[in-house]
């Protein structure tokens, strides 16, 4: 494909001049100009003949000091033949032109167009030239998104340093069969070396290896405690720790056992609302709780889930009267002369019946 000669117009040149001087910071693209009508450009033209369509949608950057990447989209339901274009600055100057009989190409209405040039000068003027949009442009390629890469030269390849550049196949495998040659040379040494090695050097060794495995065989490994077993490290040995059952738990008579949560599991027990609890490492203590009713006017008797095997230290008895607003207000006392193995008693001087709640502990 033949390259397009774009002509810069006059006063696009000015525009470019006045910047290199410093008469301005750089020259901004903004917009391109389409037109359907064949003309032959000049210097002198200002404004792009036929001109039916302005895109903002450019984007571009320099890619070198003295070639510009330049794309532009249309992506509308508009159909025409493109036969010439012009570059538009930020003031609205024409800065650039290109036309020709023969249409670019055809849009129609289906498609979308998208305007690609690369823009080359004959001096190192890109760096004074930017565009107003940079959202259509090929990114850089990086690990995760897909762009231009630049391709590393055998030097860059070498140092290994450079992670924004790709490497050829040629130049991988130039990398490759050079530490190929480097690998060989070094397993060819040190086999070498290896077979250079003494029978003395080798017995030496393989004495030093006898020397340090018959120290550590000597060792020992005893258990201690609740761990029983062990023995030198001449053969495999098994640390062993005796499980204690729920009766060992229960009378706290073993020693050498340790307790798990099978054997509390096993302990005397009962958790629902009139319930106890078997407490073995407190001497064997019993907890004992539930509820019962206290007659009006009368001495109830209360029973505990289970007997005491030993006696009942105290009780504690708590509860309301249902005797409401009109209640003689005399709750049910406990009557400590009452306490036994298996229960005890409270008067109520209420006129209603009412709930009462106990707490137990003995042995």
């Amino acid at each position: 494909m033949q390259p397009l000669q774009l002509i810069v117009t006059q006063a696009g040149l000015d525009a470019l001049v006045n910047a290199q001087e410093g008469g301005a910071d750089t020259i901004r693209i903004e917009a391109v100009g389409l037109t359907e009508t064949g003309f032959t450009p000049a210097p002198t033209i200002d404004a792009l003949p036929g001109e039916f369509k302005r895109l903002d949608t450019v984007s571009g950057q320099s890619t070198s000091e003295t070639i510009i990447h330049m794309t532009a989209i249309d992506a509308t339901q508009d159909a025409f033949e493109l036969r010439g274009f012009g570059l538009y600055l930020a003031d609205g100057t024409l800065f650039a032109v290109y036309a020709q009989e023969d249409p670019l190409f055809r849009k129609v209405a289906a498609t979308t167009m998208l305007f690609v040039q690369d823009i080359a000068f004959g001096s190192p003027v890109a760096g004074s030239i930017e565009f107003g949009d940079v959202l259509f442009l090929n990114p850089a390629a990086s690990e995760t998104v897909k762009g231009v890469a630049e391709i590393a030269t055998p030097q860059e390849a070498a140092t290994g340093t450079d992670h924004e550049r790709i490497i050829t196949p040629l130049t991988l495998a130039q990398r490759l069969a050079a530490l190929s040659a480097a690998l060989t040379a070094a397993i060819g040494a040190a086999i070498a070396d290896l077979a250079a090695e003494t029978d003395a050097d080798l017995a030496a060794l393989s004495d030093g290896f006898d020397a340090i495995i018959a120290a550590l065989v000597a060792r020992t490994i005893t258990g201690g405690g609740l761990v029983s077993g062990g023995g030198n490290l001449s053969a495999s040995r098994v640390l062993t720790v005796l499980a204690a059952s729920a009766t060992d738990v229960g009378n706290g008579s073993a020693t050498d056992r340790a307790i798990t949560p099978a054997a509390l599991s096993g302990l005397p027990r009962l958790l629902a609302q009139n319930g106890y609890a078997y407490l073995p490492g407190l001497g064997g203590l019993i907890l004992q709780w539930g509820r019962f009713s206290a007659s009006p006017n009368a001495t109830s008797s209360a029973l505990f889930p289970i007997s005491f095997p030993g006696e009942c230290f105290g009780v504690v008895s708590d509860g309301g009267v249902s005797g409401g607003a009109d209640s003689q207000d005399n709750p049910p006392v406990l009557v400590a002369s009452s306490i036994s193995q298996t229960g005890f008693s409270v008067f109520s001087a209420d006129d209603s019946s009412a709930t009462r709640i106990f707490f137990a502990l003995g042995v």
